[in-house]
């Protein structure tokens, strides 16, 4: 699946979204992926400074639709001509 459409399957249905689809989108989208030891993991950006642009992940299943939101949100913002035609 390419990452256009996976975008498009996460941002139609937020709450029914894997966490290996959700950590290619975000690695996709120039994310660096930390913490991969423990129960949360945590995505940055190098054109994100603050610390409220890091976008946390727990691991739990399912994940909950806020984290898929917040992480939608985040993405955009890092990358805000990706899906544009």
């Amino acid at each position: 699946m390419s990452v256009q459409n996976l975008y498009k399957k996460i941002k139609r249905n937020p709450k029914n979204v894997s966490f290996e689809d959700i950590n290619t989108l975000m690695e996709a989208g120039g994310f660096a992926h930390r913490s991969k030891k423990s129960s949360h993991h945590v995505y940055t950006h190098p054109d994100l400074h603050g610390i409220q642009d890091a976008v946390t992940i727990p691991f739990n299943r399912p994940i909950l639709e806020v984290y898929i939101k917040k992480a939608l949100k985040k993405f955009e913002l890092a990358n805000p001509d990706f899906g544009k035609e």
